[in-house]
């Protein structure tokens, strides 16, 4: 059954005093209460999802997400523009980038950002998007785990909404000598180089 943009904002508002206090729950009753929360959510667009941050002293952060698929966007900044001012509550479209420094582990794969290069590849069909190569120190470079954790790790550095709507495609491949030479830049320069598209 489908629900409104205020329907869903209503449902989390009856629920969010019991969220700030998840770390007070057992795990059961934690898993009923984010269910709930994650149906009400499907409710409205079945594409997207939300991640409740660790309790700080302002209190906690809720970040919704399309997990990359653009073709949720538009739900997900509708539920955004549309939300209440909740107290203690910092709602945040997407997931935020976390800058140059990112190190992931997924699968059998653990990538540092700092060992990382890459090179920027135009668009010749669309100027505001970029490709990328991605290069470092693995010789099988077609597995599909490393695709998804290089993925990853670059969705964390620049942000989600910049990584599906810039980002056209990537190709990995093994670093060799000389790689400035050959004009690739280390992957922490990535962020500053997206903020200049932006």
């Amino acid at each position: 059954m489908k629900i409104t943009i205020e329907e869903f904002w209503t449902r989390f508002q009856e629920k969010s005093e019991r969220l700030m206090d998840l770390d007070s729950l057992n795990e059961q009753e934690k898993e009923e209460l984010l269910n709930s929360v994650d149906e009400d959510l499907k409710q409205y667009s079945e594409g997207l999802s939300l991640e409740i941050g660790k309790l700080g002293t302002n209190g906690r952060k809720l970040t919704l997400t399309a997990d990359g698929d653009v073709d949720y966007f538009e739900d997900l900044i509708n539920l955004y523009e549309q939300s209440p001012i909740l107290d203690f509550w910092d709602i945040v479209a997407f997931r935020q980038g976390k800058g140059a420094n990112v190190n992931i582990t997924f699968e059998n794969y653990h990538l540092s950002s700092k060992k990382m290069w890459f090179l920027p590849m135009e668009n010749t069909e669309d100027e505001e998007q970029l490709g990328l190569q991605i290069a470092l120190d693995i010789k099988e470079t077609e597995d599909e785990d490393l695709l998804v954790a290089v993925y990853s790790l670059i969705e964390e550095m620049i942000g989600e909404y910049e990584c599906a709507t810039i980002l056209s495609y990537f190709e990995i491949v093994p670093t060799f000598e000389n790689m400035e030479e050959q004009g690739f830049r280390p992957l922490t320069e990535l962020p500053e180089l997206i903020n200049a598209l932006v």
